[in-house]
């Protein structure tokens, strides 16, 4: 089995709509979650038994990070959420030894969070809706 390391993993972000991107900085986690709708099909037809199809397929992503205020991409980001929330879009590559797994994506936050624990540093959870998720390898 394939030992792939989390650490390698980047998330790249573009505030000018994929013009260019910038690696965002500071990242702890990043977790990927995709879920896929059920359509319940139950009939009469079904012996008693509940049916169901898959239907859509969307994804959101969770991410930690280390609060830094100098990051430049830090700061974009959370600069997304005032006045309003703004789509940006993002890659997030997942480095192995064959290539890069790439989520390319429209997103925008639909929460965040700052902590500043006793005993540790000062943190941002950031939890983002993804749209029009293309999936692909970079070579």
């Amino acid at each position: 089995m394939a030992c792939i390391p989390g650490r390698l993993s980047r998330v790249q972000v573009s505030f000018d709509n994929g013009t260019s991107y910038a690696n965002l900085g500071g990242i702890v986690d990043a977790s990927l979650n995709g879920n896929v709708d059920e359509l319940e099909i139950t009939s009469h037809d079904s012996d008693g038994i509940r049916e169901y199809c898959p239907n859509h397929l969307d994804y959101t992503m969770d991410l930690t990070l280390r609060y830094d205020e100098e990051e430049p991409s830090q700061n974009d980001l959370l600069n997304t959420l005032f006045p309003s929330p703004i789509s940006f879009k993002l890659f997030f590559l997942i480095e192995n030894a064959t290539g890069r797994r790439r989520f390319e994506a429209d997103a925008f936050i639909t929460t965040d969070t700052i902590s500043t624990p006793l005993d540790d540093t000062t943190n941002i959870d950031v939890s983002l809706r993804l749209s029009k998720v293309r999936l692909g390898v970079v070579p």
